[in-house]
C-alpha cells in the first residue's frame, strides 16, 4: 500500500459508529462517522485528494468543470488546486434565476423527494460529478439525469467512499461507471475499508 492509501484505511477503521432512525421512525440503520463529519485531519484530505486525483486523472482531462452536491461533496474543493478546473456547486438553496437546473433528489434513508439546484454550470461545461460517498446512488442518478435533460456531457462520477449497491444502480439507472476510492463496510459493528483504489 501507498502512504496515501494506508492513511485512509488507518482513519477510518477509527471511526466511531452510531445508529440513526429511519425516515418512517420503524427501525434503525448503522452510521460510520467519518471525518467529513465532525474533524478531518490534514493528512487525512491531503490522502483524500491525491488517491482522488489519481483515480479520475483520464475523467480530469476530458472535464471542464467539477461539480459538488452539497454538503459534504463541497469538502472536497481541494480539487480545484490539483486538477486547475472550476468549481461548480449543487445547492439546497433556489436562487429562482431563469437559468437555473433544478435536481428532484432522492436519497438512501429519506422519503420523498428534496429539490437541488445549480446555477454554476454554463451552456458546453463536461461536468465531473464528485461526491464523498455514495450510498444507494440516489443524490448521483438525480444529479445525472437533471444534467442530461438539459444537454450536458458529463465526464463521468467520482466519490470517496461506497457503501450498499449504489454504484450498481448508477449503473443501471444512467450507464455511468461510476469510480470510488475506498469501499466502506461495516463488519461486526465496526467500519472496514474492505477495498480501495489501486490495491488488488
Amino acid at each position: 500500500m501507498l502512504d496515501w492509501q494506508k492513511i485512509i484505511k488507518e482513519e477510518i477503521e477509527k471511526c466511531e459508529m452510531t445508529t440513526f432512525l429511519t425516515e418512517d421512525g420503524k427501525g434503525t440503520y448503522p452510521y460510520v462517522i467519518l471525518p467529513f463529519d465532525g474533524r478531518i485531519k490534514p493528512k487525512f484530505m491531503k490522502a483524500v485528494i491525491k488517491g482522488m486525483t489519481l483515480m479520475l486523472k483520464d475523467e480530469i482531462k476530458r472535464a471542464t468543470t467539477i461539480l459538488l452536491p452539497e454538503a459534504k461533496g463541497f469538502l472536497l474543493t481541494p480539487l480545484i488546486e490539483t486538477t486547475g478546473l472550476d468549481l461548480a456547486l449543487v445547492r439546497k438553496r433556489n436562487y429562482r434565476t431563469p437559468n437555473q437546473i433544478i435536481i428532484k433528489q432522492t436519497k438512501a434513508y429519506k422519503e420523498g423527494e428534496n429539490l437541488m439546484y445549480c446555477i454554476g454550470l454554463k451552456k458546453g461545461d463536461v461536468p465531473l460529478i464528485v461526491d464523498d460517498i455514495i450510498s444507494s446512488g440516489g443524490t448521483q442518478i438525480s444529479i445525472i439525469n437533471a444534467l442530461k435533460k438539459h444537454g450536458f456531457d458529463i465526464a463521468g462520477v467520482g466519490s470517496v467512499f461506497e457503501r450498499e449497491n449504489g454504484v450498481e444502480n448508477i449503473k443501471k439507472e444512467t450507464g455511468y461507471d461510476a469510480k470510488v476510492l475506498a469501499r466502506l463496510e461495516i463488519i461486526n459493528n465496526k467500519p472496514v475499508i474492505s477495498k480501495i483504489f489501486g490495491v488488488v
